[in-house]
Order: C-alpha cells, then structure tokens, then sequence
C-alpha cells in the first residue's frame, strides 16, 4: 500500500513539473502602443496593454536641448507628454521609458520634419505695437516653390492653439505675414508659442518653429506723450508723459535718452532710467550734461532748440518740438 501511495505522489509531482505553464511570451513585449507625436502642439501620446508601474519620457534635439517630464493621463487613458520649450524643425528622438512587471521598457521615436529642403519659411520675427496689436512677418526660403501656401499657428499660456485669421499677402500673393488685431489681456508672463508649416502641389513644405517669444520683450513702444519745453530765464525745463505700453514695467527697465545741443557745443546723451521721471532740468544752455540743437521745424525761421530723439530699448522717435529764439 506504501509503494502505491509512493508511485502516485510521483506521479502527481511529475505531472506537476512537466505540465507547468511558461511564462507568458508577451511579457517580453513592450505595454507601449500607438505612440504618435503631433509637431504643431509638440505633444507626444501613447497608451499600454499592461499596467506598469513607473513611466517617464523624454526629449532630445540636435539644438543639444533634452527634457525629461512625468505623462499625464486623459480619460481615455491615453498618456500624454508636452515639450512646449522644444523646437521639433530640425529632428528629435523621443523616448518613452516604463516599469512593467519588473521589466524595464524603453520605446524610441525618431521624428524627422518632412519636406524639401529650403522651403519652409525663413527670417520670422514678431512685433507688438499699439498696445493690442501685433504683426508677425516671415519671408518665403529660397527653394519655395511657386505655389507654397504657408500657414501660421500660434498660442499662449492664456490662449488655446490657432491659426492666423488675417494673413499678409506680398507682391506675388504668398503669405508672408499675419496681422493679429486683438491681443487678449496682458499678463507679464506671457509667452507665444508660433509654428509655420505650408503646402504644395509640388513638394512637401517643413515646419518651423522656435522656442517661446516673451511677450514683454517684442514690444515696440509709441513715443512719449505732449512733449514740451520750457525756459524760466534760468532753467530749461522739458516735460513729457509716459506712452500706454502693454505690459507694466519696473523702474531699472525703462529709461529715456535726450540728445541735445547748441550751435557751439558737440551733441551729448542724458539718460533718465526712472519711469517716474516727467521732466529734467539744467541751469543755462551752455552748462551741464543736456544740450540743445538746431531744430527746422519752427515756421518762424528763427533759431531754434529742440530735444531730437527719445529712446526705449533701441526704439528712436524723431520729435519737431523746438524752442525758438
């Protein structure tokens, strides 16, 4: 009875050792599927077959930019990774770096902007003016073809990505600019985020996008305001108001320079760094740092002293405010 009990335990083990499942195949197989990267919105997506218990993804360009960041998750479980410091129009490898199981996956896309080479847009700049208003301009590349058809798309950290409304045609009816008409309410940490792609019959067009514009910093100011001059027999006084700008500005960023002389003296520059600062004042003509200059614009056809020019961060104004004598 002992040696029955004995051949069926054997059994029972050797039907246990060679009937024991492997370890399923698709273990070895990354959870990551459908990775996609839309370039306009520099956004990278992807979803898993599996939980996993660690994710990460990263960015690296050939502008020696690399980011990594945490995904978020919609509702949908699609994961989601955002690089809006990027710029994508020279190429990138993105990866995707996960936990499953123990196994450590990593899942590489390699982006490459499609098109020929030389024809996307070139030369862009931007420029707000005033206040509300802003015209962004680019210029087509040298190896455009005849019938490209750019198109722009901007956003910020306040508006949702769009596209340019009212675009600027040059001489042969090419894009080659917008006009934005009403920008929204200002803040100081305004960023833009701009991306110009176009079409052809003829070829592929590549993007081209940059890293973020500082709203504050492609301001272009209006002159300073009811600029007059003034003599009280011993002082020449010159007052102005500060022009409406966009974005509120502290004392040490904000400066004007007066250029001034008289017929006798050479032209010498004061500049007045405080916002708060209407007026300057000096003794005599002849005496301290601020001179005056011959002016044309008098009808008397007298002599006449003027201050020339205002200057906000190398922005010049010519002003026809002149005191005749």
């Amino acid at each position: 009875m002992v040696a029955v009990l004995d051949l069926v335990t054997f059994l029972v083990v050797l039907k246990s050792a060679c009937c024991a499942q492997p370890r399923p195949a698709q273990d070895k197989i990354s959870p990551i599927i459908n990775m996609q990267l839309d370039s306009r919105k520099k956004m990278l997506t992807w979803t898993y077959t599996r939980n996993v218990s660690h994710q990460e993804c990263t960015i690296d360009t050939p502008t020696a930019y690399s980011a990594t960041v945490n995904p978020q998750v919609t509702e949908d479980h699609t994961y989601v990774c955002t690089f809006p410091n990027s710029v994508l129009h020279r190429g990138a490898n993105l990866t995707v770096n996960v936990t499953c199981d123990g196994v450590v996956f990593l899942q590489v896309l390699t982006f490459a902007n499609p098109g020929r080479e030389g024809s996307g847009a070139v030369n862009f700049s931007c420029l707000i003016y005033n206040v509300r208003f802003m015209n962004c301009s680019w210029a087509p590349g040298p190896a455009a073809p005849a019938d490209v058809k750019y198109r722009l798309f901007w956003a910020s950290r306040h508006e949702a990505d769009a596209e340019c409304v009212h675009y600027i045609l040059g001489p042969t009816g090419t894009r080659v600019g917008c006009h934005f008409d009403q920008l929204g309410k200002p803040q100081r940490t305004d960023n833009y985020f701009f991306l110009v792609n176009g079409t052809s019959r003829e070829t592929a067009i590549p993007f081209l996008d940059f890293t973020p514009f500082k709203a504050v910093q492609i301001e272009k100011y209006n002159p300073p305001r009811n600029i007059t001059i003034t003599y009280n027999q011993s002082h020449h006084i010159i007052r102005w108001e500060h022009p409406e700008i966009r974005f509120d500005l502290s004392s040490h960023m904000l400066y004007y320079e007066l250029h001034i002389q008289t017929p006798a003296s050479s032209a010498e520059t004061n500049r007045l760094r405080s916002p708060a600062d209407r007026e300057t004042s000096f003794q005599t003509i002849s005496f301290g740092p601020m001179q005056f200059t011959r002016c044309s614009e008098c009808n008397s056809g007298r002599k006449s002293l003027c201050p020339p020019r205002t200057l906000h961060w190398g922005h010049i104004w010519k002003q026809g405010l002149c005191r005749c004598e």
